[in-house]
Parts: structure tokens; C-alpha cells; sequence
């Protein structure tokens, strides 16, 4: 009897610390998770918020900011791109920006995939001109030559209309330009 107490006794010790050991593993492979997640919160977080801000809110470069604005102004005339409106725009940036046609057609592309996804023309127009205008390596020429490829591309197709007035008007109030 004394022999079958003590075997209980000794499998009953160790299914206790197989439990202990069990529960103790769990509770490892929780702080392990808690761990990564939180050494990987400052990327999550980063993206989460340049994820939320949208395609207006990454422009830094105040060259595809302006690519970007005269998509915009180009696009304040009802209907689509014009193919005219599309090779001045290409025309313009090569002119102004020393880039390729290749360079041109790429960046052009990538500002007409942002206006696609920009909410409202007029607070695109807003906010890429505090971006070009508080550019620090652009002085007062390149914000005229900015407001000169703006119009040339609101009269690509004749006389711009209201909304590309309008647009242009944004641009203008934000540089201080006189009309």
C-alpha cells in the first residue's frame, strides 16, 4: 500500500511540473509575441500613418509637386488628359526639370495616377503650393517659371476655363503672385 502511495505521490509530482513546465513555455511564447510586436510598432505605426495620409500627403519633391499641379490644372477642364495637354505637360517638365522623355513620361504617369486618388482639386492645389513655396532650394524665378507652365498647360487646349482659373488662383494666392 505504502509502495502505491508513493507512486501516485511521484506521478502526481510530475504531472504537476509537466503542467508548470507547460504553462511556463505558454507564457515564454507570449512574451516572445509581445516582444516582436512591440519591437515592430515604430515600422506598423510609420506605415499605418503614411498609409492614412494618401498619395497627396507623401509629396516631398516640389518637382513632382508641381508635376502633380499641372495634371491638376490640366484636369480642371471637363473630360480626360488631352494628348495635347499630356505632351505639354511632358514638354514642360523637360524644359523646366533637365529631365528625359523617358524621366518626363514617368513622372507625368505617376502625377496622373496621384490626381486620380486626390480628393478635392482645389486642396491638392492648396497643399502642393505650400509644399513648392516653402521648397528652401526654390527662390522666386522657379516660382514664376511654376506659374508660367501652369498656364501654358490651362491653355493647352484654347481658353482655360473656370476651374483652371480657379486652380491657377490657388497657386497664386499661396506664392504671393500678383494676376
Amino acid at each position: 500500500m505504502h509502495i502505491l502511495l508513493l507512486i501516485l505521490g511521484i506521478l502526481t509530482t510530475i504531472g504537476i511540473w509537466s503542467w508548470r513546465i507547460q504553462m511556463a513555455r505558454r507564457g515564454a511564447k507570449v512574451a516572445m509575441d509581445t516582444a516582436r510586436t512591440i519591437a515592430n510598432a515604430p515600422r506598423r505605426f510609420t506605415f499605418r500613418y503614411k498609409a492614412g495620409r494618401g498619395g497627396i500627403g507623401l509629396i516631398e519633391d516640389p518637382r513632382e509637386a508641381a508635376a502633380i499641379m499641372m495634371m491638376e490644372v490640366a484636369r480642371g477642364r471637363e473630360g480626360p488628359l488631352t494628348e495635347r495637354q499630356a505632351r505639354i505637360i511632358d514638354e514642360e517638365i523637360m524644359r523646366n526639370f533637365n529631365f528625359t522623355q523617358a524621366e518626363a513620361d514617368e513622372l507625368s504617369a505617376h502625377a496622373a495616377w496621384v490626381t486620380n486618388s486626390a480628393p478635392d482639386p482645389q486642396a491638392a492645389m492648396r497643399k502642393l503650393s505650400q509644399l513648392v513655396v516653402s521648397a528652401p532650394q526654390l527662390g522666386p524665378k522657379e516660382i514664376v517659371d511654376l506659374d508660367a507652365m501652369l498656364v501654358a498647360v490651362s491653355e493647352a487646349e484654347g481658353v482655360p476655363t473656370r476651374e483652371q482659373l480657379a486652380l491657377l488662383q490657388v497657386f497664386r494666392d499661396k506664392a504671393g503672385l500678383k494676376t
